[in-house]
């Protein structure tokens, strides 16, 4: 695609779908010449020029704005203000050519800052506040949600839609107007330090999860897409809602270390595009308003600079027209040397490959310069400048800046913190449950033994609540930890720490809060309840768990396996139960693999994984142990039996292929099965389920071309049964399989869920409808035209045949796995849907 010129602009700010400007706007569009800058002062122009009339579209403001602007005052919109506040007078005073953002803070630092800015700035372009929205408002006091490998193992969408709607509401009620999130990499090697920031492994999964959460941060509006605004069009209410930033495209998690030291090349096109931008295909059709790309390369080119990525394939492809893309931390200014040049080399190739916004702003400093000595053009200037403004005016910056204080009574409520309850309830997986120790009976507790590193203080605070986001709560409130929990309900709490929590963990504890005195603790306690896991270190400070460092092992750090081990040991010792809670953000090993018999996690009669639970973790956990709460998390992510297992991001799941059989598959030389330690969508409950009358419905709409399939839909339903003694919820879940002589495929995809609650007894009919395009494959050699009607290699398409649909409330694929054990083909029941072929025999092509 050639670059578009001064007349084509508007153009692209409309053309996402919705309609296309006028031919009479386009033409007022002028560009500043590399002449000397004019005066521009405000008596050049109307007193009410378009930009400011909110009755105009998105576009039409944004062509007359950037017409009245100059070079610097463009320049200033691709920067952030770094580290520097921008709550007041005099920090405005350090940005007289205006800002594009500025960290959000609260209502009295957005309200006090917005108007000095625009009252000093020529043209009075307001600033955007962002803040991080992975799982809290990201503003200082907000509520602190379970991190998202925490929500993805809820399997409730309408549950992340709500945590994603108060996270905007909190943010708005903080200042901001621009949420960073939500996390859309496919997540597919547990090593990667940022695991916990992911939904889960599937693309499927991910990409259900991301649409649900910008309905959630954006609100939902009618006409396209899933529902979703595109992003030339107003955000719904703006005073609720905030401008949703994706992270981090793409592939990021997906086998480069932490993408610092970024994996170059190895993947093909159909896994790419199968697997990892999947979401970004849909998180784009959905209305999403921008992008932040990610640190890694993909086909030795950083992402930073890859225009094949950023323009061909998530703009002209995927439909991201007038949306924004910004730069990762000083990702631009990294471009160089060993890609670009030199820093004005840098953001040439940088701005020109799709990236509008850098952030700390370091690198886009020079644009005017640039474009002066004509080796930046005004055209691809306008573009980044133009999405920037288009995302501002959206959020009715212009018309309505100012939030009214009243607002701040959103933050951390007592309603939020009930959600957050219940979202760290429902991520919870119980993996294990040996002889039905749980629930615990609260009749015969009185005293309780907490140890471990991660049960009560700061570590289990910060463990808790997890990388970019800060203390929750105003006015004495606090992050609930496990020993917190239990001593609020009146037992008699002892805590004992035992053991280190490794690097960015709780230090040496000594003899006196060691191993021997945890012991001698649980031998004196009616329930003992061992937390373990993993520390968290946010960004940057190299500990294995959070932004930047990756592990080279999966095993619990630290003296946390001798503490178990010795646990264990003492078992028949001890005068009640005890039961292991995990802290952590990804699945951690407990020493299998060592040829060791029986493992040490034979001796573990029960295994609740937590994550990173957010503020009400503690108490959620508590709910769990006792029964108040029935476990209803299943696993997002299979979970390895040691870090020798993990295949690479060029075959990334825990699934073997169609043409694979029991046969002839082997397994591993040293003994150990091929299979997970815990397979995706997997996870106990209190209560059984049965599963009958599986059906599913005819085409919803008749075959004609790819666009009638891209919109077809069939229905599976299947009958749900609650065969046990208490009331629980049940994810379901629907995978298929398809063989073909075309491509071999996995043996199992995932294409709809949904959660049900079900008393005892009782039984209800859940239809879940599948997307016929979910059912697509990427073909690197079909021909496709893109949205400006360019000819490109590459489309999904719809093969003929026989697809099987699996229904139940978990994944097997039977002998080949050997894992009927962990899923019985009486909860995974099938039904079959038969495809016809293109007139032509061929496949049918469809985006």
């Amino acid at each position: 695609m050639t670059e578009p010129t001064a007349m084509t602009f508007p153009v692209l700010l409309l053309c996402a779908g919705i309609l296309c400007a006028a031919q009479n706007n386009v033409a007022s569009i002028s560009h500043v010449s590399n002449s000397p800058k004019r005066d521009l002062g405000r008596s050049a122009f109307e007193s009410d020029p378009p930009y400011k009339d909110p009755s105009l579209p998105i576009a039409r403001r944004v062509a007359d704005l950037l017409q009245r602007m100059s070079l610097e005052e463009k320049t200033a919109q691709l920067t952030y203000s770094g580290s520097s506040a921008m709550c007041t007078t005099a920090d405005a005073k350090k940005f007289p050519n205006g800002l594009g953002g500025a960290m959000a803070v609260d209502i009295n630092c957005t309200n006090t800052g917005q108007a000095a800015l625009m009252a000093q700035t020529r043209l009075g372009i307001p600033v955007s506040y962002f803040a991080e929205t992975t799982h809290s408002g990201g503003a200082p006091g907000t509520t602190v949600f379970p991190m998202p490998v925490s929500q993805g193992a809820s399997w409730n969408i309408s549950l992340v839609e709500d945590i994603a709607r108060i996270n905007a509401l909190e943010l708005r009620s903080c200042g901001g107007d621009h949420g960073l999130s939500p996390i859309l990499q496919v997540c597919t090697d547990p090593r990667f330090s940022r695991m916990e920031e992911n939904f889960g492994e599937d693309p499927f999964l991910v990409s259900s999860y991301g649409v649900a959460a910008v309905r959630g941060l954006q609100g939902r509006v009618e006409g396209r897409g899933s529902g979703v605004g595109a992003a030339s069009t107003y955000i719904g209410d703006p005073t609720t809602r905030v401008a949703s930033q994706a992270k981090h495209f793409a592939m990021y998690g997906a086998g480069s270390k932490d993408g610092y030291t970024p994996m170059g090349g190895g993947v093909t096109d159909r896994t790419l595009f199968d697997v990892y931008l999947r979401p970004w295909r849909d998180y784009a059709l959905a209305g999403g308003r921008g992008v932040m790309a990610a640190h890694n390369m993909i086909d030795w080119i950083p992402c930073h600079a890859n225009k094949r990525m950023l323009t061909d394939t998530l703009r002209n492809r995927f439909g991201l027209r007038s949306g924004y893309i910004g730069s990762d931390n000083t990702n631009v200014e990294k471009l160089a040397p060993g890609y670009a040049t030199d820093a004005d080399d840098a953001a040439i190739v940088a701005m020109t490959a799709g990236i509008d916004q850098d952030m700390p702003g370091g690198a886009f400093m020079k644009a005017a310069h640039l474009v002066r000595e004509g080796r930046l053009s005004n055209a691809t200037l306008d573009r980044a400048v133009g999405n920037i403004l288009a995302k501002k005016f959206a959020m009715r910056l212009f018309d309505s800046p100012a939030i009214d204080p009243a607002f701040a009574a959103n933050v951390n409520s007592n309603a939020h913190r009930a959600v957050a309850r219940q979202a760290a309830t429902e991520g919870s997986v119980l993996l294990k449950n040996d002889n039905k120790v749980l629930p615990v009976n609260k009749a015969h507790v009185r005293t309780v033994a907490v140890v471990g590193p991660f049960g009560a203080g700061e570590a289990a605070e910060a463990a808790q609540l997890g990388g970019y986001s800060s203390k929750p709560g105003n006015s004495g409130r606090q992050t609930i930890t496990v020993a917190e929990a239990l001593t609020a309900r009146g037992y008699n709490v002892s805590v004992v720490q035992g053991a280190t929590g490794g690097r960015g963990g709780p230090a040496d504890p000594g003899s006196s809060d060691g191993i021997d005195a945890a012991v001698a603790a649980a031998k004196d306690a009616d329930l003992t309840v061992v937390v373990v896991g993993a520390p968290s270190c946010g960004c940057c400070f190299r500990c294995g768990n959070g932004e930047v460092g990756d592990r080279s092992s999966l095993d619990m750090e630290g003296t946390q396996l001798d503490l178990l081990a010795a646990i264990a040991g003492n078992a028949s010792a001890l005068r009640g139960p005890w039961v292991v809670v995990m802290i952590h953000g990804r699945p951690l090993s407990f020493g299998t693999g060592r040829g060791s018999s029986p493992t040490l996690l034979d001796t573990i009669p029960t295994l609740l994984t937590a994550w990173r639970p957010g503020e009400e973790g503690g108490n959620a956990v508590v709910d769990l142990l006792f029964g108040d709460s029935v476990p209803s998390g299943k696993l997002a992510q299979a979970w390895p039996r040691s870090v020798g297992y993990l295949h690479g991001p060029t075959n990334p799941w825990f699934q073997v292929h169609s043409c694979m059989t029991s046969g002839d598959y082997y397994g591993n030389g040293d003994g150990e099965p091929m299979s997970a330690l815990f397979p995706f969508g997997y996870g106990l409950s209190y209560t059984s389920f049965s599963f009958a009358d599986v059906e599913i419905s005819k085409l919803s709409r008749p075959l004609i071309d790819g666009l009638a399939l891209q919109n077809a839909t069939v229905t599976v339903s299947v009958v749900v049964t609650n065969t046990g003694d208490v009331a629980a919820d049940v994810p379901v879940m629907v995978t298929y399989s398809v063989q073909t002589r075309l491509v071999v495929r996995y043996m199992r995809m995932l294409c709809a869920f949904t959660k049900v609650h079900l008393t005892p007894g009782e039984h209800t009919t859940v239809q879940l409808p599948v997307r016929v395009s979910d059912l697509a494959r990427y073909d690197p050699g079909q021909m496709w035209t893109d949205l400006d009607s360019n000819p490109v290699q590459g489309a999904y398409v719809i093969d003929g045949g026989t697809y099987t649909f699996y229904v139940g409330d978990c994944v097997s694929v039977g002998a080949v796995w050997n894992d009927t054990a962990t899923c019985p083909p009486a909860r995974q029941l099938t039904t079959t849907l038969v495809l016809p072929s293109n007139t032509d025999n061929s496949s049918w092509v469809f985006v």
